[in-house]
């Protein structure tokens, strides 16, 4: 039987109690249980023990009670607390001060000797661990410094080539147009005198402009596409290469 099990079956057996007491019982063991947490459910459910049991209990307490007093493990209580053998084993100090910081009060998952129930506090880092990644840190920053370099120089050849690209780009584009502007001119000119020379200077002028805008547009490209790529590359070698250091860690 789970948790949803229990308070169902102890819900329907508790039809016949008022309904205040009714949600006020539900309420205090669906705390209850929140209190322990899921992994001590198994334990919760063994300690109130049967649905019917603990519904028989309820019913008692509060006709017995008249209503005044407060839900317990092991049904209404009108006021008195359990023994403290009833909690843990007297002979442990640590469940001890447990029991006098809970006013003597039974609380699911008290620590004991046998280390049944209880959350055991989180520890942080030893000393010892701390230590070790100092040395570990110290002993693997050669192959750091290595990476580090080696993703650098990558880095910086890749931008030097991109940047090389992208000014031969430029210079071959301005180039051919101050190439098809001059055949231009010297073609009008040689119209006059040898018209066919001329001619073919201004077609040639054109074809050189038309190369020249051709690579002016490829240096736009090149800067609306291929330097977002060049920086998502980056992006990826540097998670590959941390990645790997960390794995290596």
């Amino acid at each position: 039987m789970n948790r949803a099990e229990f308070m169902r079956r102890l819900s329907e057996l508790l039809k016949d109690v008022p309904p205040a007491e009714r949600d006020a019982a539900l309420q205090y063991y669906n705390d209850y249980f929140d209190d322990a947490g899921a992994e001590n459910e198994g334990g919760v459910i063994a300690s109130l023990g049967t649905p019917e049991e603990l519904a028989g209990s309820i019913r008692a307490g509060l006709n017995d009670g008249q209503n005044t007093g407060e839900f317990t493990e092991s049904g209404f209580s009108t006021g008195a607390q359990p023994s403290r053998d009833e909690v843990m084993n007297p002979d442990d100090a640590a469940a001890a001060d447990y029991y006098r910081q809970t006013g003597g009060k039974r609380v699911y998952g008290a620590p004991n000797s046998a280390g049944n129930g209880g959350t055991a506090p989180k520890k942080g880092m030893s000393g010892g661990t701390i230590a070790l990644i100092v040395i570990l840190a110290v002993v693997t920053f050669p192959v750091w410094v290595g990476l580090l370099s080696a993703a650098f120089g990558i880095v910086m050849g890749l931008f030097a080539t991109l940047f090389g690209i992208f000014v031969a780009f430029l210079a071959i584009g301005i180039a051919l147009i101050v190439v098809a502007v001059a055949l231009f001119i010297t073609g009008c000119a040689l119209c006059f005198t040898e018209p066919l020379a001329g001619v073919c200077l201004i077609g040639s002028s054109l074809i050189a402009l038309a190369l020249g805008i051709v690579f002016l547009w490829l240096m736009v490209l090149m800067i609306g596409a291929a330097i977002p790529a060049f920086v998502k590359l980056i992006g990826m070698l540097g998670r590959k290469i941390f990645n790997r250091g960390g794995c290596a860690a």
